[in-house]
């Protein structure tokens, strides 16, 4: 396009991309074999690849005068060239979108993986922290039940204790009290002998046998020797 185009003067505006970069909205003249190329119907996927010539300087700017009707081009012209800007932003905004999209995900899955370790031994200390305090409470548990037991295995020890001074101080009153009875049958006996003066009686009702004789300590009479003692006599007299 060039310095001819120039020549022949011409009115042209632009705008700023997002990148800065200046493209021509208006007064853009193609060449016979752009439009050509623009018209060939086999090759529709050629428009939106045409490049826009290079943006004008501020001095072509201002030299470049001529008539409002030049400076206006075909509706077609105008819209081949602003679709495929419109298609261009449209396909860069969804890339960005779903770019954000699958950053966010990433984030996500980053911040689940870097959580899930803590959650892992959080879950772990609580169960440890459970499983102690279980321990202790089955042992105080345990000490509960074994101090109680060994306070009744006092208390049984001491009864077992009572009742066995009991039976002793039962049988000491026993013994006594057949010692005393048998001291007295014994004296009435050798009183009874002494006046019928025999004393072959008192030998024999006194003689016991080795089985018989006690080994130790004084035992309680026997009954049959009391009997002995209190019947003999009778059947002297007689």
């Amino acid at each position: 396009m060039g310095g001819t185009e120039s020549s022949e003067g011409r009115r042209v505006s632009f705008g700023m991309d997002e990148e800065e970069r200046v493209r021509v909205l208006q007064g853009i003249r193609l060449s016979e074999n752009v439009v050509n190329r623009m018209k060939d119907s086999s090759q529709p996927s050629q428009v939106g690849q045409l490049t826009l010539p290079p943006a004008p300087t501020r001095s072509t700017l201002d030299t470049s005068k001529g008539p409002e009707k030049d400076s206006k081009l075909p509706k077609s012209e105008n819209g081949g060239a602003q679709q495929p800007l419109e298609a261009e932003e449209d396909l860069l905004k969804r890339y960005k979108q779903k770019q954000a999209i699958v950053q966010d995900e990433l984030f996500q899955a980053a911040m689940r993986e870097k959580e899930a370790p803590k959650k892992y031994r959080n879950a772990s200390l609580h169960r440890g922290e459970d499983s102690l305090d279980q321990e202790k409470q089955k042992s105080a548990l345990l000490a509960s039940e074994l101090e109680n037991r060994e306070s009744e295995l006092r208390r049984r020890n001491a009864f077992y204790k009572e009742q066995l001074a009991h039976i002793e101080k039962k049988n000491a009153e026993m013994y006594k009290l057949s010692s005393q009875q048998f001291h007295e049958a014994a004296s009435k006996m050798e009183g009874t002998i002494k006046g019928e003066k025999q004393p072959s009686f008192l030998a024999l009702a006194v003689t016991w046998s080795p089985e018989e004789r006690p080994i130790m300590g004084p035992q309680p009479p026997d009954p049959l020797t009391t009997a002995i003692f209190c019947q003999v006599p009778m059947m002297l007299k007689k």
